[in-house]
């Protein structure tokens, strides 16, 4: 037996795979969650505030965004 990997475009998908299940002679294998999809609740808003944190890191490397000095975020704490 071969196996193949196609990339189909996301709005074809469902299309697609009940093309792939009519025909008796495909195995389909249905695609595994993403890793955000596997989260519970809690670790999703982590993750998103960490998602943030790179955004925002980004867009101070860019000039977009000014930064804060050290001190003044110690002094807050």
């Amino acid at each position: 037996m071969k196996q193949v990997t196609i990339n189909i475009p996301e709005k074809k998908f469902p299309f697609f795979m009940k093309l792939m299940k009519s025909l008796d002679f495909v195995k389909v294998v249905e695609p595994s969650k993403t890793l955000e999809e596997q989260l519970t609740p809690g670790q999703m808003e982590t993750w998103q505030n960490i998602k943030q944190g790179f955004v925002e890191l980004k867009m101070k490397e860019e000039g977009k965004l000014k930064g804060r000095p050290i001190q003044e975020l110690l002094d807050e704490l």
